[in-house]
């Protein structure tokens, strides 16, 4: 009876040690696609519903996954004027906020929830399920009108297409029509 009892607290300190060990190995695998890690060039995925604002509604993924709707420009207050998007995350004292653009080439096509550009893009398949799809990036140029003459910016006419997403920092034209 002794003997088993000289076990225990050995016992006792080798499955809190495993257990120590899984719970940090689950959490470096969650941080890997963690937001608060991105770096400017990051692409992350957008999932859930709602505006951009959520934390855990964002991932980070490779910027060549047709999920990589988003793609880190800027960080902090480098955001610049309300044509960015943005996601901010943390807590209520120490937020940071990721400036984001649109992961598009030509051809590709978006699911727009709520609003641009409060609201959520998601890459998806050209067809009834896309809200539109971009025509044309301009990299380099923040002007409408490269889009077309009476092309209106995203931001003052949100419900027409053909629109612009211009964004200014750095400068990028997004031309979008309908998919």
């Amino acid at each position: 009876m002794t003997g088993t009892t000289r076990h225990r607290p050995l016992a006792r300190l080798t499955m809190g040690l495993a257990c120590a060990l899984m719970i940090a190995v689950t959490a470096g695998c969650a941080a890997e696609d963690d937001p608060s890690r991105a770096k400017v060039g990051s692409c992350l995925e957008a999932q859930g519903k709602g505006g951009k604002t959520v934390r855990d509604d964002f991932r980070l993924v490779p910027c060549t996954s047709p999920r990589a709707a988003y793609k880190m420009i800027r960080k902090n207050d480098q955001c610049g004027d309300s044509t960015n998007g943005y996601l901010e995350i943390g807590t209520r004292r120490s937020r940071t906020r990721l400036c984001l653009t649109l992961n598009a080439s030509e051809g590709d096509c978006f699911y727009q929830e709520i609003g641009f550009p409060t609201g959520r893009a998601s890459k998806v398949s050209c067809g009834p399920a896309a809200t539109y799809r971009v025509t044309k990036v301009s990299d380099g140029t923040a002007d409408a009108s490269v889009c077309g003459k009476d092309v209106p910016n995203w931001t003052k006419t949100p419900d027409v297409l053909p629109r612009a997403i211009v964004y200014r920092h750095p400068p990028l034209t997004l031309c979008a029509d309908r998919p």
